[in-house]
């Protein structure tokens, strides 16, 4: 079996980039054109990921592993269902990240709440790595995750720049590394779409891109564990980020604007146009003012 050391040497910038999943991105269009969430849910498949250097060369393959269907599945729990992600190197799996179903509307107060992963070297847990998990409140203001190594001692925090609010496509959304001492050793990036096809696949879909900075000399045991942080922090920050909702029936059109974030709770701001009706005119004579309720004794 390849070692972490050969897998990951000095390896100082990963670029993270989700595949565009077009049948996914139809049943979503097809969903809100209609109304019908449930539509969207049926049509959510499973997230994969090409994770590249600094030259362009591909480092890994990410390939996740969920249930549909099911109680914890993507259907019913997106973007909070269970799930495995499997990572591949030369064919060969080298990394295997576990999250459990987690509710991400509520505060993070009990770990049913708190935003979680395991990473395992090789398929399946055959030997735990790291265990990330949020901080108890999430770190209040601004997203934040705990990195522990295989005996719970930590190891680092990461924690974004952002406060209160977070995603959107208008600009890089920044996670700070730092040690167990305090000191900066690294961050994640969300990159903005720089492309009109970019743009267009956020839009409609998911299909997002990041870049991991670290030393060269960090051990390759936490480069993986910041690897599945990051992962980590797109199922929970970023996975629902298709920022235009146009629904037919109602004739309206949605913009997600970003998502509002305290405490590990999860929010999305948006603004909507069209689709009101005014004021309710329940007597069809188009006053807008819902029948004559008294005032007119039928005798001036």
């Amino acid at each position: 079996m390849t070692s972490l050391e050969d897998v990951f040497g000095s390896t100082t910038t990963l670029m993270i980039k989700q595949k565009f999943e077009a049948l996914e991105a139809l049943a979503n269009a097809a969903s809100q054109a209609i109304g019908m969430d449930a539509l969207g849910a049926l049509g959510e498949t499973a997230n994969r990921y090409d994770v590249l250097t600094d030259d362009g060369g591909l480092k890994f393959r990410v390939v996740e592993e969920s249930e549909l269907c099911g109680f914890t599945g993507r259907c019913c729990c997106r973007p909070n269902h269970k799930l495995q992600l499997h990572v591949f190197h030369g064919g060969e799996e080298v990394l295997y990240m576990d999250r459990g179903c987690k509710c991400g509307q509520c505060c993070a107060c009990t770990d049913l709440c708190r935003q979680e992963m395991r990473v395992y070297k090789g398929p399946g847990e055959q030997g735990l790595l790291a265990h990330i998990k949020a901080p108890f409140m999430g770190g209040g203001l601004s997203p934040t995750l705990q990195v522990m190594d295989r005996d719970e001692a930590p190891v680092a925090t990461i924690r974004a720049n952002a406060v209160c609010c977070i995603g959107g496509m208008c600009c890089d959304h920044t996670f700070q590394i730092v040690d167990a001492n305090g000191t900066n050793i690294g961050k994640i990036v969300k990159e903005r779409p720089d492309s009109i096809a970019q743009v267009a696949a956020e839009m409609v879909g998911d299909s997002d891109n990041f870049t991991i900075h670290v030393p060269a000399g960090m051990p390759p045991e936490q480069k993986a564990a910041i690897l599945a942080a990051m992962h980590l922090i797109d199922y929970w920050l970023f996975e629902d980020e298709g920022a235009i909702d146009a629904n037919a029936v109602e004739g309206s059109i949605a913009c997600k604007l970003c998502d509002l974030y305290c405490c590990g709770c999860v929010s999305p701001c948006s603004c909507q146009l069209g689709g009101g009706n005014g004021d309710d005119d329940n007597d069809g004579d188009g006053d807008g003012d819902g029948g004559d309720y008294g005032g007119d004794d039928g005798g001036d």
